[in-house]
């Protein structure tokens, strides 16, 4: 159970209160250290091991920033709209 305030400051809460607030977030986490003891039961060396994981490293920070633009993206449209009442929603530009 999360007894944090919503509006609490992240760097004040550890990370375990950080990616209880991001389950899918956490999830990823415990993914990649899955994979890296698999590796290691696997014989991988370090180098190979390595590799695995800078590459699910980078999976999720491509994740974590399509998460972040499909949420920041229908703020940004509507302030876009806020500023500019004449702006249009979605379609082509009538010629």
């Amino acid at each position: 159970m999360n007894t944090e305030l919503p509006n609490a400051n992240p760097k004040e809460q550890s990370l375990d209160q950080r990616l209880a607030a991001n389950p899918r977030l956490r999830q990823r986490f415990l993914a990649i250290a899955d994979m890296v003891d698999q590796a290691v039961q696997e014989g991988c060396t370090a180098d190979e091991a390595e590799a695995r994981t800078i590459e699910q490293i980078r999976k999720l920070g491509q994740e974590v920033l399509t998460e972040w633009a499909e949420k920041a993206a229908p703020q940004a449209s509507h302030k876009a709209r806020a500023q500019d009442p004449g702006l249009i929603k979605s379609g082509k530009k009538n010629s």
